[in-house]
């Protein structure tokens, strides 16, 4: 675990001194455990002497060595926690939009009944939450999904997608659902919040876009400042909305489903379970706030797998 940790060490500072600092050992220490594991694993993980830019071979073992790592670091704190008497830890990731809307609201019930519990939550786009399941950095995840062969995915609910213009755009007149055809000309700004609608005015939308903004954040200061419009879904004006109007799309397939994933070969711990049980508490107390369709989990799936589990 040390050669790895050397590892990661020193392609995160640029340097086997920076490193040497970092973990709070001597240059030499660190050069010789990445010796050390060039011998075990024969092969070279850095170029040159310096060691300064990985090897293709060097990228990935080091990414393997950060999920290791971060899986090693889960089940520590898991492990100290019931060490002490705990109920345990729970790491989450979900997207921005979800955790504005229920994220407070699960932490406040959790910390009421069950205050022994841990939670690590951030939040992350869709295939970064998937990405973080998939690699257990976290336990649990709330996004949408791509079919994974190593995650399980229960469906949580459904959600409107809106064209997102500024307030004083010609859009904003408009009574009713928003044609594609009244939008085909326009500015469009890309983001990944739209992965399954593949309505064909919509997609030839996307062929001729030519700017993309991955954070939501971002994304709403570009349309705010008039640059163009974009498509998101309706949860996303609890983020910002100052300024800007979150119009219904006229097509049927302008949804987005948001799911809880998890593991597909691990099971959920105690606390995995419990954040779960409140997190749909949560969402089925205040979802028709927000224009939400709930969707009926898996009546096959046992409390002790993971969503979506065989």
């Amino acid at each position: 675990m040390s050669q790895l940790r050397a590892l990661v060490a020193v392609a995160d500072s640029g340097g086997i001194r920076a490193a040497a600092v970092r973990l709070g050992r001597t240059p030499s220490a660190v050069s010789m455990a990445l010796k050390q594991l060039e011998e075990e694993l024969g092969g070279t993980v850095f170029e040159g002497e310096r060691k300064t830019r990985l090897t293709r071979f060097g990228e990935f073992v080091c990414d393997q060595a950060r999920s290791l790592l971060e899986h090693h670091e889960r089940a520590r704190r898991t492990i100290d926690a019931y060490s002490r008497n705990s109920a345990g830890n729970v790491d989450v990731a979900v997207l921005p939009s979800v955790a504005v809307a229920f994220l407070p609201r699960t932490l406040a019930i959790m910390q009421a009944e069950a205050p022994t519990i841990a939670i690590n939550a951030r939040d992350l786009d869709s295939s970064a939450v998937q990405e973080a399941v998939s690699r257990e950095v976290v336990e649990i995840g709330v996004a949408g999904y791509r079919p994974v062969s190593d995650i399980g995915a229960e469906p949580l609910f459904t959600e409107p997608l809106n064209i997102v213009c500024r307030e004083d755009d010609p859009l904003a007149t408009v009574e009713g659902p928003i044609p594609w055809n009244m939008v085909a000309n326009r500015t469009f700004i890309g983001n990944g919040s739209y992965e399954t609608l593949a309505t064909p005015e919509f997609l030839r939308i996307l062929e001729g876009h030519t700017l993309h903004v991955r954070s939501v954040i971002s994304l709403l200061a570009v349309v705010r400042a008039g640059v163009g419009i974009t498509v998101l879904p309706r949860l996303t004006h609890l983020q910002s909305n100052d300024g800007l109007c979150f119009l219904p799309i006229d097509d049927p397939n302008a949804i987005r489903t948001v799911y809880l994933l998890s593991r597909s070969d691990r099971n959920l711990s105690p606390a995995g379970r419990r954040f779960i049980a409140v997190f749909r508490q949560v969402v089925a107390g205040i979802a028709s706030d927000y224009g939400l369709t709930l969707l009926t989990p898996d009546p096959t799936a046992s409390s002790d797998r993971q969503p979506g589990a065989a």
